[in-house]
């Protein structure tokens, strides 16, 4: 749950007006400071070009903003020797002309305490691509990135105001246990293998050991090897795709020929190495393509047609023994069994064409199932206690059509894990393959991702990725693409130079240990209502971790509930990597009274390892009468809400519009709110009701689907609750339909968190005074029927926010009126108001 942070918290003090407030109080030349959203303002270098400047700069510039009469400002230089303006198609620099369009900007409102600056000539939005100092300043910026975002001030130390995120972590609501992270070695080992001894010994221990990355599952590729004679194909075609990396050797080169087993020797020497030390590694084999030979095309990249199959339907038993052999040779020859055996490689795409820059090779649906049925009894009389994984989909969605189309054909029972890439996943179809996945009790891997972009900010979208997939796919492992690149610090966690075998950790590295370090095999995730964040307990559950992100220009605040827990040791670790710090400690955060407070800047992580006591009758057993939040499967930050007439999905709050208890009605429930309204059926309405009193329709049965998720269904049966148009979004209608039989109606699926016990039962109804000796600038009075009443004592423009002693805000708004009503469930509150010039803010209590 997000809201604005305007009053003391946590040892960080923020006093704002909104900057279009006071953009429209210019009525004539104003020297200001133009601050980024990263606290940094604009300024004019030795070369007259718009930058960056950091607020301790020896002589922080001001610019003067000159309003043109028409909505449009002139920025002029703090030297008074030019105007911001654009020039060229994006560079921005101080020209001489302040009347020419490119010179003028619109000032527009962007949120509550941000505004955007348009630029007359394109109508495009001042921003930048970087956050430090000395980055560039354009004028050709969408105003979709926190990096477009700018506040005005007086004040060049006044730090952007922070987002304050608010949400409760519960030890019994338990998610996954997790078997660890992991890795391909396809195609970095492929290459590093060759290296010397010294420096495997060196790059292996940074992935394996407790003090690198701690990764323990590894996908050895088994590779198809294309046509020593290039018959089909051009010499090395795999060179100008992905690399000669990408050339990996097969292991028979005719149908008739003997396995050549020295080959591959380089990718072989790294899996030893990574047995040797760290014995309790679990292996993966898995396949991009067949040998050359059994091909149509004659070419191990893929069909000259790459939407068709490339493989012979005659060489299916060969390529299935061709595979088992392989496994059986690293079982016999060097006691490595694996796990699982893999046969396809995202089948499903277009991606895999003959000449092109990997392995790869096509499967339709049907030509899976078919050869999966010659290939489980191959691997079963083996002797081998592999089994197979599949079906490695790049698209989550497609990952769901493979699992319905193996269960209609009845090949489900010959797969022992599923496995599914991320490149491309929505959360709908995340939950959904995690709902198949559970419904069978199959074992699930996220076994494939990578992510390019830029800069730290291209590294924690991939963290957002991971914690996506670690939330609604709920995978029991999370698996990464590539450890080593030569052309990139995106695509990899160490940068190399393959010929001159140098290597260096990448920004990426100190990122993936947040999750790796401390999140170890054995481990459990816990539920947190916050998309931004990751939760786990160890066995013992005397640890609690806590991974958050903040992957904007903007500082966030997060306040983390952990008042489910029986102690909380002050005694904890807190590490946190941005643009200039690689898992540094940090002492950015408080912990009172079980909540822990901490900042997280712009393009950061952060990772809290907690020493706790869990409660011994911990359980997350839904009880009648205790308060909850009822949260949709798909969306991490909602929960419904009945308000305004209708019921919806809305940000999470503390607000009693979404706190539910639960009372036993016949053989169901009846679900009522802090407001006293009670969630009712109107039928033949689709949409889901309320009423202030009791009345027919308001029984519900709750059934459960998994230990985490329920249905909730109308009293007969019929229907159930449902996200209109299975959307997850804020202000989702909630209604009522038939829930299906298909285990994929996630936008039907709900979980109950519950709510810390809040209010305090010694307080006496009415309004503290001032906690502190601020100007005043309203008069609180409380009204019968739980009214509070706000009398503005000034003509100056302020705002009123409501928060509840959790730290949630409940209410915000620009104070107009003279006076305002807000009613409120029976509580204590904290209410915040300020202006330009003041603050002030009262603790109440309503009962």
């Amino acid at each position: 749950m997000k809201n604005r942070l305007y009053t003391y918290l946590a040892g960080w003090i923020f006093l704002w007006l909104p900057a279009l407030l006071l953009a429209q109080a210019i009525d004539g030349p104003t020297a200001l400071f133009l601050m980024h959203s990263s606290g940094n303002h604009v300024a004019k270098n030795a070369q007259g070009g718009a930058v960056l400047e950091a607020a301790d700069a020896p002589s922080p510039q001001k610019l003067t903003f000159i309003p043109d009469g028409n909505g449009y400002y002139a920025l002029q230089s703090a030297d008074g020797q030019g105007y911001l303006s654009l020039t060229g198609q994006w560079n921005t620099s101080f020209t001489t002309d302040p009347s020419s369009a490119k010179a003028l900007y619109a000032i527009e409102n962007s949120g509550e305490f941000f505004v955007k600056l348009r630029c007359k000539y394109n109508n495009k939005y001042l921003g930048t691509d970087g956050t430090t100092a000395s980055s560039a300043v354009y004028s050709d910026k969408d105003g979709t990135d926190t990096r477009h975002l700018w506040y005005l001030t007086t004040d060049v130390h006044q730090a952007p105001p922070a987002d304050t995120s608010v949400y409760v972590i519960n030890p019994a609501a338990t998610r996954q246990q997790f078997e660890g992270w992991g890795i391909s070695l396809c195609w970095w080992a492929n290459m590093c293998g060759k290296w010397s001894d010294e420096k495997i010994d060196e790059l292996v221990d940074w992935l394996v050991s407790p003090d690198g990355l701690d990764y323990r599952i590894f996908r050895y590729n088994i590779g198809g090897g294309d046509d020593p004679q290039n018959r089909n194909c051009t010499p090395h075609h795999m060179g100008s795709g992905k690399g000669l990396r990408a050339e990996m050797e097969g292991f028979k080169d005719s149908p008739d020929g003997e396995y050549i087993w020295s080959r591959d020797a380089a990718q072989r020497k790294i899996m030893l190495k990574i047995k040797e030390k760290r014995p309790d590694a679990i292996f993966e084999a898995f396949s991009n393509s067949c040998p050359y030979y059994m091909t149509y095309s004659g070419c191990c990249a893929g069909h000259t047609d790459a939407s068709a199959d490339n493989l012979k339907p005659e060489y299916y038993e060969a390529f299935a023994h061709y595979l088992v052999d392989v496994c059986r040779h690293y079982k016999e020859e060097y006691g490595i069994e694996f796990r699982t055996l893999s046969p396809f490689n995202e089948p499903m795409t277009s991606y895999w064409g003959a000449n092109g820059g990997q392995e790869g090779c096509h499967f339709d649906i049907a030509s899976q199932v078919a050869f999966l049925k010659v290939l489980h009894p191959i691997l079963k009389a083996s002797g081998l206690n592999t089994v197979i994984s599949a079906s490695e989909e790049t698209d989550a969605a497609q990952s769901v059509r493979d699992f319905e189309g193996y269960q209609a054909a009845g090949v489900l029972p010959l797969i022992g894990q599923w496995n599914t890439h991320t490149y491309s996943a929505t959360t709908q179809a995340r939950s959904q393959i995690s709902a198949l996945c559970k419904e069978q009790g199959i074992r699930l891997w996220m076994s494939e991702v990578g992510s390019g972009g830029s800069g730290i900010a291209g590294n924690l979208n991939l963290a957002q990725k991971l914690m996506d997939d670690i939330r609604y796919i709920m995978p029991v492992a999370w698996v990464d693409w590539q450890y080593v690149e030569e052309g990139n610090d995106q695509w990899c966690l160490v940068q190399g130079d393959f010929t001159k075998q140098t290597y260096h950790k990448v920004k990426n590295y100190s990122i993936r240990q947040h999750f790796s370090k401390f999140i170890r095999p054995g481990y459990t995730f816990l539920t947190s209502l916050n998309g931004q964040t990751l939760a786990a307990r160890n066995p013992e559950g005397d640890s609690l971790i806590i991974v958050a992100i903040n992957p904007n220009a903007l500082p966030v605040v997060h306040r983390a509930d952990l008042s489910f827990y029986e102690s909380i040791s002050s005694e904890l670790t807190a590490l946190r990597s941005s643009e200039t710090e690689d898992l540094s400690p940090t002492a950015d955060y408080t912990l009172e009274d079980r909540i822990l407070t901490y900042k997280l800047p712009a393009y950061s992580i952060v990772t809290f390892v907690i020493p706790v006591e869990e409660s011994a009758d911990a359980d997350n057993a839904i009880r009648p009468g205790l308060p909850y939040w009822i949260c949709p499967r798909n969306a991490a930050d909602q929960a419904l809400q009945a308000s305004g007439g209708k019921v919806t999905l809305q940000p999470l709050s503390y607000a009693p519009e979404q706190t539910w208890k639960l009372q036993p009605d016949g053989n169901g429930y009846t679900f009522t709110n802090g407001n006293g309204d009670i969630l009712t059926e109107h039928s033949p309405d689709y949409a889901l009701g309320y009423e202030p009193s009791p009345q027919a329709g308001q029984t519900f049965i709750l059934t459960p689907i998994d230990r985490l998720f329920y249905k909730i269904m109308t009293e007969d049966g019929s229907k159930a609750f449902d996200l209109e148009g299975e959307h997850h979004t804020t202000g989702t209608t909630v209604g009522l339909w038939e829930y299906g039989s298909a285990p994929t109606a996630c936008h039907r699926q709900w979980f109950f968190m519950r709510q810390p016990d809040s209010g305090s039962p010694d307080a006496v109804p009415g309004i503290s005074f001032p906690d502190d000796t601020s100007q005043p600038l309203f008069r609180l009075t409380c009204e019968p029927g739980n009214i509070l009443r706000a009398d503005k004592l000034s003509d100056t423009p302020c705002r009123l926010d409501i928060y509840t002693p959790s730290g949630g805000c409940i209410y915000q708004t620009l104070l107009q009126d003279e006076t305002l009503r807000v009613p409120l469930h029976p509580g204590i509150y904290i209410v915040s108001g300020i202006s330009r010039s003041a603050r002030f803010h009262q603790t109440i209590f309503i009962k």
